[in-house]
């Protein structure tokens, strides 16, 4: 089976990344300027100092046994002594330092694997039913298309910089199983006179503040995915909120627009992708057929219990005779030399053989009837509890307050305190197979709570003054084509009473479950009060005087506090540059001030910062990445003074502080004040989309520019020149695409780019965006790019 292609210029992308590395280590580059690359690239900070996830990508939730087996070295080799499957079937190498990042990225890439776009505001992991091509009641397999997609899509340069991440999912039948319904962007399987296709949903997502999908189009053509992909990708990239992270996904898009806005503008974007004439993707069918394997079928000693495993994790698949089964990991996280043995185990049954599931187990498929028992052998033999009843590995958790930043209560802890609880229980737990519970450590939905028939998120609570861990308390979740509806919010509890809710909630539907045909008929009718008599019998604590154990978390050594809880980093990218300089602006005004004529030379050197994060601050916007100071004053001038978006009188002080005038520095101390201030004007001014609103931020001067016909950059005129040489790939295409994004239709742009990589790549991709390429010309070493907006 083929994964997903790494793009042409990956290479490039780790070597950007190494040498931010080396000048984070030398001193030259601040924690937050590093974040805004590394997060885009999967690799995320934990709670214990200079220790790092990486995440991996795995489309579909496709892995090979000899990807398996090289993600478990590189774990053993530079992380923790335990992987973790996602519950977006991705993979996750815990406690890497940082100064072995790079060798890990690069391991990654030996066997065609990445972790770009695990994290930032970036194209996630793009998912699919695990099911899909082996199950009975789908109209299609829908992985490969998962698989092109992603290809398609991380080859994309824009695909790097968007207001927020972006989640695609793929599903195959009305069930969903793929979560289509609850996703950014979600495609579900059709067959419309004879024809494959997909009915199409849009602004979803769970978190803090969730919402269903959007029903969109009713069918579309399975030749047209990436073109309703890239056009709803184009929209999101152009009006998305950049200013405001908690109001950037796509859902708060469809809400301030509104459905007909939005729709207006998908169309628009569509018409223009249409014209530029995409490929479409390049669909290679899985086979999903056993091998003739040179493998004796093995004898089992416990037959009983052999036959009790196969009721528990074995399932027929749609083709003959093959099977899939489950191998539950708990929890998601397993050792190394498990994952070692079971991937060297795997590899005669071929390159399909393992999908990541979405409740965090391995899925092993194609599997002859015949090599059950070699299965159960192996499984018995190397992990335990694997034969425990489905319950136990249907339980879902995030990593919880243990290494995430956000992280409020221990989810792990929690989820284990469960399982001892219906372990020690005389309920008949075979009868609750089916049922879903998942927790989450705080509000955001990583342990996927929202569509849960039993979730809960975390929550810090307080009783006379004092902290304690306390859990929200959710139910009755259903996720289909059409019918998706969130669990509601039925009370809550404090942290070390779930485990008894949970076992009093579950022998009262087992007591009444005969009534019912499933539990999701028994919660939407008597469950739900149920549910809160029993939130209410456990909702209070005792004082802390009276006992202590309420007042700390499952597994935790200390009273429960939020001390140790940081920033997310999810949501880190470029853009996050502008509020890095923020708040040195403001840290350097209260040094100012807290130190007036004191000490000169240290008066002059915070006027010269100021001068400096204000030059800085909005450069980003302009699609300008500046390496040196020098570079930064030049980039100011011609993007904000010479525009006339900050007034001209602010030039001396910026020529004092790159000639480091000291006098005229000093003596200019209210005018720097003044340009800072300017600055932040422009940024309160700008729209969400950091486009300004130019009848308001601009200049007197500018104004009568505009009038005059003569303001550049702001009033058509017969082309707009930059020179981008020097800038690498992929910011040179950003600038680029900024550039374009401020004219009209038809205006001209010219662009300088160095020979070699940029201008193999950055006409492709303008042209790819619906431009057109007046004239490409080789000036000495570099190259002039006349541009039309489309």
């Amino acid at each position: 089976m083929k994964s997903y292609n790494l793009p042409s210029g990956f290479d490039a992308d780790i070597d950007k990344l190494k040498g931010l590395l080396d000048e984070y280590n030398r001193g030259a580059l601040s924690a937050a300027q590093l974040k805004a690359y590394r997060v885009p690239f999967g690799v995320y900070e934990q709670r214990e100092r200079d220790t790092y996830m990486v995440r991996v990508r795995c489309a579909a939730g496709c892995i090979s046994p000899k990807q398996l087996q090289k993600i478990a070295d590189i774990s053993s080799r530079y992380g923790a002594n335990q992987i973790h499957l996602t519950t977006r079937q991705e993979l996750q190498i815990h406690y890497v330092k940082l100064n072995n990042i790079i060798e890990v990225i690069q391991s990654l890439k030996e066997v065609g694997l990445a972790s770009r776009g695990g994290g930032g505001n970036t194209i996630r992991n793009i998912i699919a039913s695990e099911y899909s091509g082996i199950d009975t009641r789908e109209a299609f397999d829908v992985t490969p298309y998962a698989i092109a997609l992603t290809t398609r899509l991380i080859a994309e340069e824009d695909s790097w910089t968007l207001p927020r991440k972006f989640k695609i999912a793929f599903s195959g039948s009305s069930q969903d199983l793929g979560y289509a319904t609850i996703a950014d962007l979600g495609f579900i399987a059709r067959i419309k006179n004879s024809k494959k296709g997909f009915r199409v949903y849009v602004a979803g997502g769970m978190g803090v503040k969730p919402r269903v999908g959007n029903f969109f189009l009713d069918f579309v053509s399975e030749t047209q995915v990436y073109q309703i992909t890239r056009s709803v990708k184009n929209l999101f990239w152009k009006y998305g909120n950049r200013k405001n992270k908690h109001a950037a996904r796509l859902r708060f898009l469809w809400q301030d627009l509104g459905e007909d806005e939005f729709r207006r503008r998908f169309i628009e974007e569509y018409e223009v992708v249409k014209k530029e004439n995409h490929p479409s993707l390049k669909i290679e069918q899985i086979d999903n057929t056993g091998l003739n394997l040179d493998i004796k079928p093995e004898e089992v000693k416990d037959k009983e219990d052999f036959e009790l495993w196969k009721k528990r994790f074995v399932r027929l698949q749609k083709q003959k005779d093959l099977f899939s089964v489950i191998v539950a990991v708990e929890l998601g996280f397993i050792d190394n030399a498990q994952v070692l043995k079971l991937a060297k185990f795997l590899e005669p049954f071929g390159d399909n053989v393992i999908h990541l599931t979405k409740d965090q187990n391995f899925q092993l498929r194609n599997i002859s009837g015949q090599y059950l028992t070699n299965i159960y052998n192996f499984l018995k033999n190397n992990l335990a509890n694997f034969n425990r009843p489905f319950i136990f590995d249907k339980l879902i958790s995030c990593a919880g307050a243990s290494t995430c930043q956000l992280g409020i209560c221990l989810s792990r802890g929690a989820v284990k305190a469960i399982m001892q609880a219906l372990e020690k229980s005389r309920m008949d737990l075979a009868l609750l197979a089916d049922l879903k519970i998942s927790i989450s450590g705080c509000p955001n939905a990583c342990g996927q709570h929202h569509v849960a028939d039993l979730g809960f998120f975390g929550k810090a609570a307080r009783k006379n003054e004092k902290l304690y861990p306390a859990y929200n308390v959710v139910a009755g979740a259903l996720v289909s084509d059409g019918k998706t509806k969130f669990a509601d919010k039925i009370g809550e509890i404090g942290a070390k009473n779930v485990p008894s809710l949970v076992e009093d909630f579950l022998s009262m539907y087992l007591s009444k479950h005969h009534n019912y045909k499933d539990f999701r008929e028994y919660i939407e009718n008597c469950g739900k009060n149920d549910l809160k008599q029993i939130c209410d019998k456990y909702k209070d604590v005792p004082d802390f005087d009276e006992d202590k154990n309420y007042y700390f978390d499952w597994g935790a050594k200390d009273v429960f506090s939020l001390a140790g809880r940081g920033m997310g980093e999810c949501s880190a990218g470029l853009f996050d540059l502008i509020d890095v300089d923020i708040t040195n602006i403001k840290e350097t005004k209260r040094k100012l001030l807290a130190s007036p004529g004191e000490d000169k030379d240290k008066k002059e050197k915070l006027l010269r910062e100021l001068t400096f994060y204000a030059s800085r601050m909005l450069l980003i916007t302009r699609g300008v990445e500046p390496k040196t100071e020098a570079q930064v004053y030049d980039s100011f001038r011609e993007h904000f003074i010479n525009t006339s978006l900050v007034e001209a009188h602010f030039k001396d002080i910026i020529q004092a502080a790159e000639s480091k005038n000291s006098p005229v520095i000093l003596a200019q101390e209210k005018k720097i004040y003044e340009l800072a201030d300017r600055v932040k004007f422009l940024y309160d001014n700008m729209d969400n989309a950091f486009q300004f609103k130019v009848e308001q931020v601009l200049t007197p001067a500018g104004k009568a520019a505009v009038e005059g016909g003569v303001c550049g950059q702001l009033k058509s005129k017969p082309k707009i020149f930059k020179d981008f040489r020097g800038v690498a790939c992929p910011m040179n295409f950003v600038k680029t695409k900024i550039e374009l994004s401020k004219m009209k239709s038809k205006e001209i742009l010219e662009i300088l780019l160095d020979d070699g990589e940029p201008i193999e790549n950055v006409p492709g991709s303008v042209k790819e965006e619906g431009h057109k390429i007046i004239e490409q010309k080789k000036k000495g070493n570099f190259w002039s790019i006349v541009i039309e907006k489309k």
